[in-house]
């Protein structure tokens, strides 16, 4: 039993060490996406008008989003951030039922797994815990993806209409109402939504920004950084939002283009991730005596967390590798 306690610990410990490093390696990843596009657009935005070279998108979008998690310490604003993705890909109205459907499920299939352990209850928190959090955040990122890739695909047509609209003589507050009737998935939902707040007489950079907050996509906070700019210091909208939507075809080609010459190291990397779950399913259906053997003897869970962990550290290099070729 002090063998079981004392690999339980090793494992919590291996899986809290494992997370602060991805989240330190997030943090640093995305600080330095955020200077590499500050320092590829500020020669864009200073373009659009001289006052433009003092305005850059960090202070533009760095007024808060108003949700419930907002004073929570430390993580309010990426609680925020997060309520308003979960608004932007539509799960906010049925968030609980959602999360209450994967809670039970996750329940019943950890705590039926944590039955081959030394300790069943424990570890059978342990397992619910882990599969609802892999889960859920399994389907969040899924769910987001496609949105995102939706919008990417239809934004260079919504702003060609804006900038033919804008060039006709029709203000850009009214714009978002005309290229929503036009449009089709979550961009035209998300103009309409902001044609809705127009309407109601909030402020057009309040509206647009909290948009940019709400969709995680460095093309459309492009986008808005545009407007804000034009609407506080002036400048030829028509011109930059052409140039933008050319700029961004043309990296949506480079995209496509990354995506094929990297297809077969994404497959090998698909391929191998699925590798130690079949072969844990495979285990568990010809030899159910040997599955035990891994949950029940402390021979068998210490081979388990080895195995964990060295998978969990391979499936993390092979990741980073075909991230930064891609």
């Amino acid at each position: 039993m002090s063998d079981a306690r004392l690999n339980l610990i090793t494992l919590l410990i291996f899986c809290c060490v494992f997370a602060l490093v991805l989240t330190i390696a997030a943090w640093q990843k995305a600080r330095r996406q955020r200077q590499q596009r500050e320092q590829r657009w500020q020669q864009v935005l200073k373009e659009v008008s001289p006052a433009a070279a003092e305005i850059t998108s960090d202070s533009i979008l760095r007024d808060e989003v108003t949700t419930p998690f907002m004073r929570v310490p430390l993580l309010g604003r990426a609680l925020a951030i997060l309520w308003a993705q979960l608004a932007f890909i539509g799960w906010k109205k049925n968030l609980v039922q959602r999360a209450l459907s994967l809670g039970a499920v996750s329940l019943v299939i950890g705590m039926i797994m944590g039955q081959r352990t030394l300790l069943p209850l424990t570890m059978g928190w342990v397992f619910s815990l882990l599969l609802f959090v892999s889960t859920a955040v399994l389907l969040f990122r899924s769910t987001l993806q496609k949105h995102l890739k939706a919008l990417r695909e239809s934004l260079p047509e919504a702003i060609d209409a804006i900038t033919r609209s804008c060039r006709a003589g029709v203000p850009v507050a009214n714009t978002f109402a005309i290229v929503a009737e036009h449009l089709s998935g979550p961009l035209a939902n998300e103009f309409k939504t902001i044609d809705h707040w127009l309407k109601l007489g909030i402020p057009l950079r309040q509206v647009i920004q909290t948009s940019a907050t709400r969709v995680p996509m460095a093309e459309y906070r492009f986008f808005v950084v545009i407007l804000i700019i034009n609407q506080e210091a002036g400048g030829r909208l028509g011109e930059t939002l052409e140039r933008l939507s050319a700029t961004l075809r043309d990296r949506r080609e480079l995209q496509l283009k990354v995506q094929s010459k990297t297809s077969e190291a994404r497959a090998s990397a698909k391929i191998v991730a699925a590798l130690f779950p079949c072969c844990l399913a495979y285990l568990y259906i010809k030899s159910p005596e040997d599955f035990s053997f891994l949950f029940s003897d402390p021979v068998g869970t210490s081979v388990l967390i080895y195995a964990l962990c060295s998978v969990s550290l391979g499936m993390l290099v092979t990741h980073l590798m075909v991230k930064r070729v891609g």
